[in-house]
């Protein structure tokens, strides 16, 4: 005989049962997963952590073994007239600049001038006069040829040795003008004394460019006074051999 269970007895008063409703199944929101939370990987170094943001910069990290880029050099030369711009140099225009491809190229002839003094790159001083008197120490480039010296009576300075040579200094006679002169035909002119006013020729190589100046000086005053009046100390040939390689 089948239980019901489904119906109330009535017969038994005592007793009474309720039926449960059925039981109410609900369907469950899908779970959202959560995103995994950034790690920070393990580092054994000493340096900061990575998160930290760094500057930015347009230079990337050479590779080993690839050839450094140079950086531009900086210009630090304020604008002079070139050696086509004038005809004489005097307290009007007392300066020019020749450009690198004249500064380097065959030679600069110095007419005029009865003695030349020289200071190389090692601090090697020496001046020779036009009838071949020498002072101090001489500078040799490869050849033997002199880096400044005389050939019949004109001074010469060889330009393609010109990063060897800092400064020279070529004193002429009062009464005569200076001239010089470049392999491309440029020339340029020293006037010859004005009253007590005389003028000498100042070279000045600058990372191979070469400035040329005028310097107004005593008329009456003779080459080793303008030298010292220049800082022209004469090497010694014992000094020379101190200060070369």
């Amino acid at each position: 005989m089948t239980l019901n269970r489904s119906t109330i007895r009535t017969d038994i008063t005592y007793l009474s049962r309720r039926v449960k409703p059925a039981a109410r199944v609900e369907t469950p929101a899908p779970a959202t997963v959560p995103a995994p939370a950034a790690t920070t990987s393990l580092s054994l170094s000493r340096s900061p952590a990575a998160t930290s943001a760094a500057p930015a910069t347009s230079a990337t990290a050479p590779t080993a073994g690839a050839r450094p880029i140079a950086a531009a050099r900086p210009t630090r030369l304020f604008p002079a007239p070139g050696i086509g711009e004038t005809r004489l140099l005097d307290a009007q225009t007392p300066m020019i600049r020749l450009d690198p491809r004249q500064s380097a190229i065959g030679s600069l002839l110095v007419t005029g001038a009865t003695s030349a003094a020289w200071e190389s790159s090692e601090r090697v001083t020496g001046a020779m006069s036009v009838d071949g008197a020498v002072s101090g120490t001489s500078i040799k480039c490869s050849g033997n040829r002199p880096l400044v010296g005389y050939v019949d009576g004109t001074a010469v300075v060889a330009l393609r040795h010109i990063r060897e040579l800092r400064r020279a200094l070529f004193v002429g006679q009062p009464s005569v003008p200076l001239s010089v002169e470049i392999f491309d035909g440029g020339t340029v002119t020293l006037p010859a004394a004005d009253g007590e006013t005389a003028y000498i020729l100042s070279l000045t190589a600058i990372d191979g460019v070469i400035e040329l100046r005028a310097e107004p000086v005593p008329a009456r005053a003779n080459a080793p006074l303008h030298w010292q009046e220049f800082g022209f100390s004469m090497t010694t040939q014992a000094a020379a051999r101190r200060q070369g390689p």
